[in-house]
Formats: structure tokens, C-alpha cells, sequence
């Protein structure tokens, strides 16, 4: 598996996580769970950006 396919892989998984964590966040109105969420979507972001 080359390096790229990794970081898609884990972009993929961290946003996937992100969007979930923000969901749980919002419905059950517990802010750490979001905030946690939009971090990862960042670190998907940088990941993107980088490659």
C-alpha cells in the first residue's frame, strides 16, 4: 500500500469519526464531543493539504 492510499485511508476514517463525534455532540448537547469532532475534520484537512 503506498503512503498515499494510507493518508486517504486515514483521512477517510478521521472524517467519518469527526462527523459522528459532532453528531453525537449536537444531539445530546455535550460540547467536548463536538470540539473533538471539528478537530479531526481539521487534522483532515492539514492531512489534504500536505499531500
Amino acid at each position: 500500500m503506498t503512503r498515499m492510499k494510507k493518508l486517504n485511508i486515514i483521512s477517510v476514517l478521521l472524517a467519518v469519526t469527526g462527523i459522528a463525534m459532532l453528531v453525537i455532540g449536537v444531539l445530546m448537547k455535550i460540547p467536548a464531543p463536538a470540539l473533538t469532532g471539528v478537530g479531526f475534520l481539521l487534522i483532515v484537512w492539514a492531512l489534504q493539504v500536505i499531500k
